[in-house]
């Protein structure tokens, strides 16, 4: 019995052993779950090289088209300079016409060790910069951006002459332009409470009404301007300026809620009371609790640690929920004051680093991450559920930040990994030709004009130092501290000046703010934290709450047509109405209700957002220099007048600027609106032709002109009555690949109707498309008189048009017919009679022959005619001259067949009718037919009205014939016809009504002479 028991315990024994020791690998293998996928050196060094070619792409990007201006716009790829771009708003107070972007990476420059251009970028910055601008800037932006740069590159400028040989000229030339900037900044701090302006201006500090009587200004913005403040005084020996910074941090802190030690958001600068008391870590507060901490470690003033461990905690008690950091009320802590977090406080989990608190960095930083995940990029703000609240992302580093250093923290290679998906979205999604755009919306990936200085100065650096070996830096990081904009201020500064006296009270009350020995001043030993232990309860939050739904989308905003149907009907189907207003633009409404589904009710959301968007990009689009449109023509006094009308730009293919210009003949594509391919590319190609707007995108229209030869295009209003003396500039826009080649402008309806009656009266018109203000400078420099500009100012004419223009004139008479011709189409309507008295004894009819083909037979009593050979032009149709078309019937000795092209009476029908229907089969060759008819008729009327006489009434009837070639589908033949005219009772007559009061000079109409 003894035996057994004896062996019962062992063997329990040994079964416990067992399970410990599987309980204990389980825990090591948890806690080493990363190792066994840790990332090799070689693909390390791979990606540390791509992202130093990342930042070589962003910066020759910026040097070659931007500098010296503020900052580099990556889509027109052009400099941004202060009070040149339509305002931004606050944003544009960043910017001081200063070189913004290369002043803020310098250090970066010597971070990654490329001296030479270290070197040369500060021979330029000491060439080219000035502070003495009038210009009302930031305080807190120029103190982090531009003080913060200037001090950095100053240290490291030293610091490379004693450790690497270069520079022997430099003697602290830097450090003099910070303190020239530094004075400038001060006045900003006059103020009853010390708390500085938000704003001031550079050459004249607070000399303005505007700024004289501001009020407020955020957390962040006063409680931001130690460290570099600081720096400056103990480099340059004048206390003036920590003294300035370090009593608004006193006055700061004295207004922190003494209850919750939670500070607000806005505050008031003279009374010191808050306007908002929204308390976080985020937009309007993230860097003051920043400057706290590194304040002390910068400065070695133990007051500041001793505030910051107090904030600490209050953070932690109130603000963190989980992994989570939401805006509480400071003086109701337990209360949210918003149901969002702001990408801003993706910093928090590296201050925690600094701090030494790795357990809920890790916790926030992997929320962050999924978060990311979920949406490409950190949204701008984004709720709770991690929906997307902002969905801008203008390409910030605090989530690389925190990265690199809890990656220096733990060594842990899964934070190589997150740096290698960030990269590979900047790569994929903000790369472009020219630098890297900010994307405007991460849900759509439309991007924004947009490359902030930082995108250099922090978020590449900090993603090179991620995969850097520290021991390949010629820099040794650890004897500097990154400022809240990443420059590097040197940890020696601390025995720079004398250890600030701290009264004992103050001494006391810090010593009780570390009681909670959570959050002593004591790091953690990280080796005996695992970070994948953390995470693992985090792996599903974000997709758990917010459940990735399908992506697959049936229509983007960019590949609308409102010409397509099933386009109409997905619309339709999201719950959005289209409505046309008079200018011919479409207003969208969306209403979630009419949705088929909720699911394309949500689709219908995106898709609106990705219009406003698209609306907004073309509106913020670099300047595109109107066009024009030129041509000469003949005046009624036989002298040749140049008109010149505004055309609007298109945001696609080749761009026409100063003397660039595109010279050639005219031609009409068919279909007149090509929203599908070309059926007459004969006629167009080598030459400029003319589409009309709608039914399909801009950008279509020229791909197509484009394959079928021609060389420009002109696109022509559908909206009668618009015009550019009366219309704002019309730039068209395009669907985000430019693979057009040749220039495309737009024409308003009534310019573009003083292009057509120049083409009717000489088809063989030569046009040149160029740059308007090219034209404008020509004829300036020429010296011609001001009556030559049209009163908008923009559209240049050197002759007015003729009020009494041939186009002009046939409008009115055929209106009547025109307002009846689908009724006539269809034969459902009686036509109005012909008078003989107004028409000169022209009766008409249109017949079928035997083939089915429509001719058109007119009657006129004549009894000098004499019959012609045939005079049948060989050359392209649309070239013959308009006139030959009218004299055609209204001369007695030209009874020859006229060839007309049909396509340019549809056109011209089309102009006149505003019937735009684009094709010329079935009944429109009859209806078109019809209609020249009625024009001959008009123009023939006054001279025969003229030279009748009351014994002509029984004179031979003669008769003309309008059919259709056999020859060619677009032609229309005009010739002797040797039938009889109808009856004036037939059904087949076409009787037309046409205007008794127009009485036509021979002068005006040209007739009988070259002129018309």
């Amino acid at each position: 019995m003894g035996n057994i028991c004896s062996s019962s315990k062992g063997l329990f024994l040994a079964i416990m052993i067992l399970l410990a020791f599987c309980l204990s690998m389980t825990t090591i293998l948890a806690h080493f779950g990363d190792v066994a996928q840790s990332m090799t050196s070689e693909k390390r060094e791979e990606l540390k090289e791509e992202a130093r070619d990342m930042f070589y792409h962003a910066y020759r990007a910026y040097m070659e088209n931007a500098y010296p201006a503020d900052e580099l716009m990556p889509l027109s790829c052009t400099g941004r300079w202060r009070g040149t771009e339509p305002s931004r708003g606050d944003i544009d107070d960043t910017l001081g016409n200063f070189s913004l972007t290369l002043i803020d990476t310098l250090d970066t420059l010597a971070v990654l060790g490329d001296l030479e251009e270290f070197e040369h970028a500060v021979q330029l910055v000491l060439r080219d910069v000035s502070f003495n601008s009038d210009v009302i800037v930031s305080v807190f932006e120029t103190n982090i951006r531009v003080l913060g740069g200037l001090l950095s590159g100053h240290v490291l400028a030293e610091y490379l002459q004693q450790r690497a040989g270069i520079m022997r000229w430099y003697h602290g030339e830097l450090l003099q332009m910070a303190r020239d900037l530094g004075y400038r900044l001060l006045p900003a701090f006059n103020t009853t409470t010390g708390i500085p302006h938000a704003r001031i201006n550079l050459r004249y500090g607070l000399k303005s009404p505007k700024l004289e009587s501001s009020r407020e200004t955020c957390t962040a913005c006063a409680g931001t301007m130690i460290l570099e403040m600081a720096a400056l005084s103990r480099l340059t020996g004048e206390p003036v300026f920590e003294e300035k910074a370090h009593r608004a941090m006193d006055e700061l802190w004295k207004i922190r809620h003494r209850s919750s030690d939670l500070m607000g958001t806005v505050l008031n600068i003279h009374s010191g009371d808050w306007v908002r008391r929204d308390s976080g870590v985020g937009a309007g507060i993230d860097s003051y609790y920043e400057y706290c901490l590194k304040a002390y470690i910068l400065l070695g003033d133990e007051r500041y640690l001793g505030r910051f461990n107090k904030h600490y905690s209050a953070v932690m008690k109130y603000i963190s929920q989980g992994p989570m950091l939401i805006d509480v009320h400071m003086h109701r802590p337990h209360t949210n004051s918003r149901n969002f977090m702001d990408a801003l406080l993706a910093f928090w989990p590296g201050l925690q680093v600094l701090k030494g608190d790795i357990k809920p960095a890790v916790e926030t930083h992997e929320m962050l991450y999924q978060v990311m995940q979920r949406h490409t990029f950190i949204p701008e703000a984004f709720t709770t559920d991690f929906q997307v609240h902002w969905g801008q992302h203008p390409l910030r580093p605090e989530f690389l930040e925190s990265t690199y250093f809890l990656y220096r923290a733990t060594g842990d290679p899964y934070y190589l990994e997150v740096g290698r998906n960030v990269l590979r979205s900047l790569q994929k999604y903000a790369r472009v030709p020219c630098g890297y755009a900010a994307v405007r919306d991460v849900r759509t990936g439309i991007h924004e004009d947009r490359m902030d200085s930082f995108v250099l100065a922090e978020t590449l650096k900090y993603l090179y130092l991620l995969f850097a070996d520290p021991a390949d830096l010629v820099l040794d990081l650890d004897e500097f501290l990154f400022t809240t904009e990443a420059h590097l201020l040197p940890l020696s500064l601390a025995r720079s000046s004398n250890y600030t006296v701290v009264t004992i009270s103050e001494q006391l009350e810090m010593r009780r703010g570390e009681a909670d020995p959570e959050y002593t001043r004591s790091c953690p030993n990280t080796l005996h934290l695992f970070p994948e232990s953390v995470r693992r309860p985090l792996r599903n939050l974000v997709d758990g709450i917010c459940p990735r739904r399908p992506t697959r989308r049936r229509l983007h905003a960019s590949e609308f047509q409102a010409g397509n149907p099933d386009h109409m009907k997905m619309v339709k189907d999201m719950g959005i109405s289209i409505l046309t207003l008079p200018d011919g633009r479409v207003q969208l409404l969306h209403t979630f209700s009419n949705a088929r589904t909720p699911t394309d009710a949500e689709e219908g959301l995106l898709f609106m957002q990705e219009m406003v968007q698209l609306a907004k990009s073309q509106s913020q689009q670099p300047d595109t220099p109107p066009q024009a449109v030129a041509f000469t023509t003949r005046s009624d006094d036989g002298e040749d007048k140049q008109i010149v009308l505004t055309a609007g730009p298109a945001h696609f293919g080749h761009e026409l600027r100063d003397a660039d210009e595109v010279k050639g003949r005219v031609g009409v594509a068919d279909p007149l609106r090509v929203c599908e391919d070309v059926l007459n590319p004969e006629h167009i190609r080598g030459r400029i032709a003319i589409v009309e707007r709608g039914d399909c995108m801009f950008v279509e229209k020229a791909r197509r002109l484009q394959k079928a030869g021609a060389i420009a295009g002109i696109v022509m209003d559908n909206t009668p009555g618009t015009s550019a003396a009366t219309s704002p500039m019309f730039a068209m826009s395009g669907d985000g690949t430019d693979d057009v080649t040749i220039p495309v402008v737009f024409l308003f309806y009534q310019d573009a109707s003083e292009l057509m009656d120049a083409m009717y009266i000489n088809p063989a018109l030569e046009v040149t498309v160029t740059d308007l203000r090219a034209i404008q400078q020509k004829h300036e420099t020429a010296k011609l008189p001001t009556d030559k500009l049209k009163s908008d100012g923009s559209l240049l004419s050197l002759q007015e048009k003729s009020q009494d223009s041939t186009l002009e004139r046939l409008k009115d008479p055929i209106q009547e017919f025109l307002n009846k011709q689908d009724a006539v189409a269809k034969g459902s309507v009686g036509i109005p009679e012909v008078m003989q008295a107004d028409v000169g004894n022209l009766p008409a009819a249109v017949e079928s022959n035997a083939d089915s083909q429509e001719t058109i037979h007119i009657s006129r009593q004549d009894s000098s005619a004499a019959t012609q050979p045939p005079t049948v032009f060989t050359s392209r149709a649309e070239e013959e001259r308009w006139v030959q078309l009218l004299t055609a019937l209204a001369e007695d000795e030209n009874k020859g067949d006229v060839v007309v092209p049909e396509s340019l009476v549809r056109l011209y029908h089309q102009m006149l009718s505003k019937q735009f229907d684009g094709s010329k089969k079935g009944s429109s060759a009859r209806l078109h037919a019809t209609w020249l008819l009625a024009e001959l008729v008009q123009l023939a009327a006054p001279v025969k009205a003229g030279e009748r006489t009351s014994g002509q009434a029984e004179m031979e009837q003669e008769q003309v014939a309008v059919k259709l070639s056999p020859r060619s589908s677009d032609d229309i033949v005009l010739g002797t016809a040797e039938e009889d005219g109808c009856d004036k009772g037939s059904e087949d007559c076409v009787r037309l009504r046409t205007s008794s009061d127009r009485v036509w000079e021979d002068k005006q109409l040209g007739h009988g002479s070259d002129e018309l």
